[in-house]
Formats: C-alpha cells, structure tokens, sequence
C-alpha cells in the first residue's frame, strides 16, 4: 500500500526541477516518457530521449517502497540517491542532494550503489536515481505533501551548489 501516487508524484517533482533549473539559467530536459507499453519500455524510451540530447548529467526521481507502515512513528524512512558508482559528479552531487533533501526533515540514507539499474546503465553521461521518500511511510508520505515545492527547491540547489564548486 502506498501512501501517494509515485508515479504522477515524481511527474510533480520532476516538472518543478526542471522549471526551476530553467529559471536559473541551466538548460534542463523532462524525459519522462507516458506512451510505454511495459516497465523496459518506458526505460528504453526514457535512456533513448535522455541520449539524444545534449547534456552533462541525467538525473531520475523516484520514490521508494519497501515495508508498508501502517501508523505514524514520527520517524521517516528517509531520502537517498542511488549511483552505478561514487565516482566523481554522482557521488559528489548524490551527497548534496540527500543533504538538501534531510534538511526537510527526512532521514538521509546517503548515496547508495547499484549496478543493476536500467537508467543507470543505459544513459550514455553520469546519472543519479533520487529516491525522494517513501511511499509506503505515512510519515514520508505527510513530509512530502507538506513540503513538494521544498523538495524541489532542494534538488536544484543541490545542483547549483555542485555547479559552483566546479
């Protein structure tokens, strides 16, 4: 059971980054693809639009499910970001974002590895997979209607702080 929609929720997310990153001055892409027929569709279609552009980064936001809770504990499962590797621009930029996202108020799980990831593997510049929350928490899920514009606002600053650093 989750406690939002992740797919029309990172849709959210996803809009409010880019436009925000356009606003700033970053040239910035919403690849997400409505017109799969099945999960490895979508994640061709998606790692076939993100390649034909011309970028630096890919960036995909998610939202986690794992064990269901049923009641608030007043603790959240907490953000993370996901990497194929810590090298470079993904670790570096993996660690702001969980910074800025915690900063909302949800645990911060760090920068994780996995290399078994289709987005991961299948984009041809360095990418992170942002798990913003958890759906499947009540307390992720009443952080993150609470504060979407936030979270938003923490991705980009994220990235505009990595963009200074460099």
């Amino acid at each position: 059971m989750s406690y939002i929609d992740e797919s029309k929720e990172d849709r959210i997310i996803t809009k409010k980054v880019v436009a925000l990153l356009k606003k700033n001055g970053i040239k910035a892409y919403n690849c997400t693809v409505t017109n799969g027929t099945s999960q490895t569709d979508v994640l061709k279609k998606i790692c076939a639009k993100c390649n034909s552009l011309q970028r630096d980064l890919d960036i995909s936001i998610h939202f986690n499910c794992f064990t269901h809770r049923s009641k608030k504990d007043s603790v959240t499962m907490g953000t993370e970001v996901v990497v194929r590797s810590k090298d470079g621009v993904r670790g570096d930029l993996g660690k702001r974002v969980c910074n800025q996202i915690s900063k909302i108020g949800f645990t911060n799980r760090g920068v994780k590895i996995d290399t078994n990831l289709y987005f991961l593997n299948h984009t041809s510049k360095p990418a992170i997979l942002i798990e913003v929350c958890f759906v499947s928490d009540p307390d992720d899920a009443a952080l993150y209607l609470k504060h979407k514009d936030d979270i938003a606002k923490g991705i980009v600053q994220a990235i505009l702080n990595y963009n200074k650093a460099q």
